[in-house]
Formats: structure tokens, sequence, C-alpha cells
């Protein structure tokens, strides 16, 4: 199967970004393809734990718990999680292949990869 890389800006709930990256991870995962996320500038806060639950309003925190089960390999931008002060409230290794990472492992994850697409 295919290689599916994302790159992904966006912060959650600002716009339907978090949530379409959710979804296009979804269906490529249950297709069988690999899908590989590096999460950079504000995206780093689409993954912090305890992300209030609103009827009617998709929860963020859930959707990369989900695609994570299910394989997905998702990236944080060391700086990016440090300078926004939130590297100790990120979804926790326990739930899957995520990882603090640089730009070298987003030059890995672009290597790595069939296609590529960057969502803003």
């Amino acid at each position: 199967m295919g290689k599916l890389g994302i790159l992904f800006f966006t912060g959650p709930y600002q716009s339907q970004a978090c949530e379409t990256v959710c979804k296009i991870a979804n269906a490529a995962l249950d297709k069988g393809h690999e899908v590989r996320i590096f999460c950079y500038m504000d995206a780093v806060n689409a993954v912090l734990q305890n992300q209030k639950k609103i009827e009617g309003v998709y929860n963020i925190e859930e959707g990369f718990k989900q695609i994570l089960d299910k394989g997905a390999i998702v990236r944080l931008c060391n700086l990016c999680l440090l300078v926004r002060g939130t590297t100790q409230n990120c979804i926790s290794r326990e739930c899957g292949d995520i990882k603090r990472a640089g730009t070298p492992d987003l030059a890995k994850i672009i290597e790595l990869t069939d296609k590529l697409i960057a969502v803003c």
C-alpha cells in the first residue's frame, strides 16, 4: 500500500483543518496505507490532553488518539512545543507512535512517503 505524509500547520478549533487531517488520515489508514504526520507551528496544540468535549464539536484530541490507535506515526515539532509551553501537556506515548521531533524528522517523513500534503 501507499505511504501518505501530512505536514500540518493549523491549531485546533480555528478552522476545520484539524478535523480534515484526522479524517484524511483515518480514510488512508482504513484502506491500509501508512500515515505519517508532522505537526508544526500551532498544529502542536492539536495533540494537547484533556480537551473539553462539547456536543456538536469535533474533539481533536479524540481524533488524534483514534488515528494513533490505527497506526499513524505523529511527530511534534519540539521547538514549537517549547515556545508555546506545551511540552508537558501532550497526548502520551501510550496512545501510539507520537514523539517530539525536529526538522530532520520532517525530512525523513518526506523521504519515506509517496505523497505529501500540507494542511494550513
